[in-house]
């Protein structure tokens, strides 16, 4: 595994003006519409939006997905789905909007050059997706006007947003985001990472998100997408925890701080009995963190903007949905998890002995279980936003509700299907709150998202 990636000592150490970033000091949280220094802003942007992955909202979003399971606090009760509105508030208001990431993302595109603001427009697109994945209708047309952000913005729909999110990546693209790297060259920091696959992986991915509502339309663009994305793990787009504890993974932070309050899933360990995996998962069943040969808990495990086993996977996915070849469709999945596999440290004798076992027959939609479980387990410490996209747009894999699951915002007990809006929001900006409600249908979680009709 390369391990010298977004290193954000690197980042703010290998700011240049190869891309015409300028020099000039300038507040980034009080920037004036003339100049700003888009180099002071992206490392802490990139670093906040790649913590969001598995910090508060990817950890519940764990939960929920049984990636993990709570044992003390308020993890029992996230996993009795009692998530409330001020329990995910931090992750809207300083992971994405207030002084988040999608704000610095806005700052960089509306005051600076095409050239610079390539990989902001990148990075906006992927905090977009995280947003309104979760909550569906979201503000981002209306959010971000003034110095200090709009604080009564209006929500916009989610199918809307999903062409946003590929408008900006193709902005990207079409401003060469590769260039991107010129602003944080610094020890081979970024050196390998291909951007412009990672451009064209995230399209993939926001494709895939509508199968449940375009079908084989979204599955052919995500297909497309896929085979221009991200060729080796080590093309994609890790970021490396450089300074522990203070920037440290926090999967692994909370572990430290809130020890025996959360542990690996019961369930994706008996699902995961014969997968050569499991000892870099958990060492006994229950720890997930800070224990030695654990991959993904260390304070410097990896947190991947996207990874590419998931872009195989979509492949294969796509494959499957758009009548491709079974063989192509297997050879995907085989590369998806070999390349995990290998990622976290698997030998190749073991990896193969268990690709080598891997098929795909029956019907399509077995075809896409098979598909979806094996990615399900690949995604456990790396992508659990995206782990919960697809149980609700596939119904896959076939997890058992909680039994004892609470009512309260949760009526149905079914596996939640969303998450509520912030408290701030209904304490700030109750018109255009209660608008979203409304036009989506209700505000509980067994509420279903527009992209995301019950299976």
């Amino acid at each position: 595994m390369k391990v010298l990636k977004l290193i954000i000592g690197i980042l703010v150490l290998g700011v240049t003006t190869s891309c015409e970033i300028t020099e000039i000091n300038v507040d980034p949280d009080n920037p004036s519409s003339e100049s700003i220094n888009a180099g002071a802003i992206y490392p802490g942007m990139i670093a906040q939006t790649h913590r969001n992955s598995v910090a508060l909202g990817g950890r519940i979003s764990g939960i929920i997905m049984q990636h993990f399971e709570g044992l003390d606090a308020q993890q029992i009760a996230y996993g009795q789905y009692n998530i409330g509105e001020s329990d995910i508030d931090d992750l809207w208001d300083f992971g994405l909007y207030g002084a988040g990431s999608m704000r610095d993302c806005f700052v960089i595109i509306e005051n600076s050059d095409a050239s610079v603001s390539a990989l902001a427009k990148l990075y906006m697109a992927a905090n977009l997706g995280v947003a309104t994945s979760t909550w569906g209708d979201v503000p981002y047309s209306e959010a971000f006007v003034g110095d200090a952000g709009n604080l009564n913005p209006t929500f916009d729909k989610q199918t809307d947003l999903y062409g946003v999110i590929q408008t900006l990546l193709d902005e990207a693209i079409a401003s060469d985001v590769s260039a991107g790297i010129g602003a944080f060259a610094g020890s081979g920091s970024t050196d390998d990472i291909n951007w412009e696959g990672t451009a064209h992986a995230l399209k993939a991915r926001y494709y895939i998100h509508l199968t449940a509502v375009n079908g084989a339309s979204a599955a052919q663009s995500a297909l497309s997408e896929a085979q221009q994305a991200l060729e080796s793990t080590a093309e994609q787009p890790d970021f490396i925890y450089s300074t522990p504890p203070q920037n440290g993974n926090p999967l692994a932070l909370f572990d430290n701080d809130r020890p025996e309050t959360l542990g690996f899933s019961t369930s994706l360990n008996e699902m995961m009995t014969d997968d050569p995996r499991i000892p870099f998962y958990t060492t006994d069943g229950q720890s997930f963190a800070g224990r030695e040969g654990l991959f993904w808990g260390q304070l410097t495990s990896p947190t991947p903007l996207i990874s590419y086993w998931e872009v195989k996977f979509i492949e294969a996915e796509a494959l499957v949905r758009t009548g491709g070849s079974d063989d192509d469709a297997l050879t995907a999945l085989q590369d998806a998890v070999r390349s995990n596999m290998l990622y976290i440290g698997v030998s190749e004798d073991d990896a193969s002995d268990y690709v080598d076992d891997l098929a795909l027959s029956g019907s399509e939609t077995d075809k896409i279980e098979t598909i979806i479980v094996e990615k399900y387990k690949s995604l456990y410490g790396n992508a659990p936003f995206e782990a919960w996209v697809d149980f609700r747009r596939t119904g896959f894999p076939n997890l058992t509700p909680n039994p004892d699951a609470v009512p309260g915002v949760n009526p149905s007990g079914v596996i939640p299907r969303r998450f509520l809006y912030p408290l701030s929001e209904r304490q700030t900006n109750l018109e255009n709150y209660e608008a979203a409600i409304s036009a989506q249908g209700g505000h509980l979680l067994d509420d279903d998202l527009a992209v995301f009709p019950r299976n």
